[in-house]
């Protein structure tokens, strides 16, 4: 059984949340649970019950919408799921308008399971091994990026270690995900930029400027080692932030 539980939402989205949130935070459960050997098919999400009214209201087939997406993101991540995964929307009192918590239950792969790929390739890395990427710190400090989720923040517990007043103890994270590096916010207060621009998640490309709060950091890819990619999806996905709006391909 492997339970995830995902931050607030409230401070991210001032409005109301829509479906494409939803969809955000299951497809990193899935990415996960599918990374520790043991791809979720269950799936809870647990909201305030103003937001689960009217997202059954606007959307009446949106759970079965949910579990074709995460068939369709476990296709393109190589990942073999043991059943067909379900999604529920379960009203929590305890949580406040605008906030969510998912839960992803999961059925641990044995050794004879057909169609079961390591962990790295279920995360989208190349066959290759991970792409030469890197974060340029402080303007002359080079940080290789050897794993498939780098966590970023003041704690010391961060993969990269931001010691800086304004920077949240646990602030952003990048993840691979078909074989590109995608930062995400973790609502941070001081929030996380790309290039000048505010954003929840967004797909790098080399020579991209993040800003955590006070801190500048420079993504790249050592261009002359660099093995081929899969190919990235056409669909993009919104960046939403106070209306901003910020397309790249995500999934």
């Amino acid at each position: 059984m492997e339970a995830l539980v995902e931050g607030t939402l409230a401070r991210l989205f001032p409005g109301r949340i829509e479906p494409i949130d939803l969809q955000r935070h299951l497809v990193r459960t899935l990415e996960d649970t599918a990374a520790q050997g043991a791809p979720a098919v269950s799936y809870t999400i647990r909201l305030h019950r103003d937001d689960v009214a009217h997202l059954v209201r606007d959307n009446p087939n949106l759970t079965d919408t949910l579990a074709a997406l995460l068939v369709e993101t476990a296709r393109q991540l190589h990942v073999t799921l043991p059943s067909p995964p379900d999604v529920t929307l379960l009203p929590d009192e305890h949580l406040r308008p605008r906030s969510l918590i998912v839960t992803g239950d999961a059925v641990r792969l044995g050794a004879t399971a057909t169609g079961s790929v390591p962990a790295q390739a279920q995360l989208g890395v190349a066959a290759g091994g991970l792409p030469p990427a890197f974060l340029i710190l402080d303007g002359d400090r080079t940080v290789p990026l050897r794993r498939a989720v780098i966590s970023l923040g003041r704690r010391l517990d961060n993969d990269v270690i931001l010691e800086h007043s304004s920077v949240s103890r646990a602030h952003a994270q990048l993840r691979l995900r078909f074989g590109r590096y995608v930062v995400y916010d973790l609502g941070s207060s001081g929030g996380t930029f790309v290039n000048d621009q505010r954003v929840q998640e967004c797909l790098l490309k080399p020579g991209d400027v993040l800003r955590l709060a006070g801190v500048s950091l420079i993504y790249g890819e050592d261009q002359s080692v660099r093995t081929h990619a899969p190919a990235e999806p056409s669909r993009g996905k919104r960046d939403v932030d106070n209306g901003a709006d910020r397309t790249r391909p995500i999934f």
